[in-house]
């Protein structure tokens, strides 16, 4: 096997590589590879380090100079919406607590799940609903709807 397609199989291998990694930087040592071999092919000298010369020059080159217009290509783009929308709005049950024992704090039952749960109002009547108001971390803040 000759040198230009050591460097072409390599190049290619460790594009296939960057498929598994998802660093976003093994792919440009792969570009700077399959470069390497076809610039060997069309006639660059192969001695003297000429060939890792020029692979590090185009890997470092390509993988600063390109990573991030890449990255902004093969990455999708994030929605505007803010997480607590899946939360705010919206109505859980209570499930317990929001009593004389426990005032301003119980559990609710939102989306199958349960819920810590706070809220202004000391007392909410288990079995009842109460509005998502807002969200700290994992602890929903609920307030009984107004009428």
């Amino acid at each position: 096997m000759n040198a230009e397609l050591i460097w072409i199989v390599v190049g290619f291998a460790l594009i296939i590589a960057e498929l598994f990694l998802t660093s976003f930087i093994v792919v440009f040592f792969g570009i700077a590879a399959v470069l390497v071999g076809i610039a060997l092919w069309a006639g660059l000298p192969a001695d003297g380090g000429v060939p890792y010369i020029l692979f590090a020059a185009i890997a470092l080159g390509t993988l600063f100079g390109l990573r991030t217009h890449f990255h902004k290509w093969f990455t999708g783009r994030v929605s505007s919406a803010g997480v607590d929308e899946d939360f705010v709005g919206h109505e859980a049950k209570i499930e317990s607590g929001f009593d004389a024992s426990s005032p301003g704090r119980g559990r609710v039952q939102y989306r199958g799940a349960s819920w810590d749960a706070r809220s202004q109002t000391p007392e909410i009547a288990v079995g009842s609903y109460a509005l998502i108001v807002d969200r700290d971390s994992m602890v929903l803040i609920v307030e009984p709807p107004t009428p």
